[in-house]
């Protein structure tokens, strides 16, 4: 286990490094969001979700579908999400690349809480103290922790799972307690002080994932459905994984089949409520009885 969380978080390093390479001004996002996947599936890993580029106000679950031709726009600030997995143990981490003259202390904010919580973080740790850190290191620097984004417990296969770990401390989660053999993703979301500290979801996302544990009877919805759960299992995925369906006449209405009957989700893009800009950083940490690893 140890080492399959090992392997996904080089995937992801990689793929995050790449990104301060490749996240420019006029570059699409599509071939941002194809090139990160990529460089995952190079290091002998699998995306355990599809990459995400989301924009200023867009703080989470935008990618790219196959038919984006959006570009990142100058003066801008790029939220980069990527998760890998190595046989379904999962790394996830995000960063901000700052395009702008701007907000370099807005991204300063949520690194330094990643950071401190990373100086803090062991087995039994409890969520509330988590959160205290977030949020006393994002207010310090005269920002808005997003109330109602959160990190979350990890395993095998499953992206989130357990509880949540907010970015605001909350009375309620002072019992409860990050245990060993567990994954956690934690993730620091700020805005601007003028900015509503939250987020709404829009849907028309690109993020997909199944939710039903039994596939339709029969059809061409049946068949899209086991061939979905074969390569994905049950973790998000985007159309743009799908493009060798596309030759296939009943693929189209046999995925929306499976959306409007409710055997598959779409993951609704999070933007700040006053359409204040949104950074993030977050990484991935191993509990494990006597040590913690940060896995990327």
């Amino acid at each position: 286990m140890i080492e399959a969380y090992r392997r996904a978080g080089e995937a992801v390093k990689a793929a995050i490094s790449r990104a301060f390479e490749i996240v420019r001004a006029g570059v699409s996002i599509r071939d941002v969001c194809d090139d990160l996947e990529r460089k995952i599936i190079e290091f002998g890993c699998k995306p355990a979700f599809p990459c995400n580029i989301c924009i200023n106000d867009v703080a989470a679950h935008y990618t790219a579908d196959e038919n984006t031709r959006t570009i990142i726009p100058d003066n801008c600030i790029v939220k980069v999400d990527v998760g890998a997995h190595y046989d379904g143990y999962i790394a996830d981490a995000a960063v901000t690349i700052n395009l702008s003259s701007e907000y370099e202390d807005l991204i300063k904010s949520v690194r330094e809480a990643i950071d401190n919580v990373s100086n803090n973080i062991e087995a039994g740790i409890s969520v509330m103290k988590i959160s205290t850190i977030i949020e006393k290191i994002i207010k310090s620097y005269g920002f808005k922790p997003i109330k109602n984004l959160a990190g979350h417990q990890m395993d095998r296969y499953k992206l989130h799972t357990g509880f949540s770990i907010p970015n605001v401390k909350q009375m309620k989660d002072v019992f409860t307690k990050l245990y060993p053999g567990y994954a956690y993703a934690i993730e620091p979301f700020a805005t601007l002080e003028s900015g509503k500290g939250e987020v709404n979801g829009v849907r028309g996302g690109n993020i997909f994932k199944l939710v039903s544990p039994r596939p339709p009877k029969m059809g061409a919805a049946r068949s899209l459905f086991l061939a979905i759960q074969r390569r994905f299992n049950y973790l998000p995925f985007t159309r743009r994984w799908l493009l060798d369906f596309r030759g296939n006449p009943s693929y189209p209405k046999a995925f929306y089949q499976l959306l409007d009957r409710g055997y598959v989700t779409e993951y609704p893009y999070m933007v700040e409520g006053c359409g204040k800009p949104v950074a993030q950083w977050e990484h991935t940490f191993l509990i494990l009885e006597k040590e913690v690893i940060r896995v990327t």
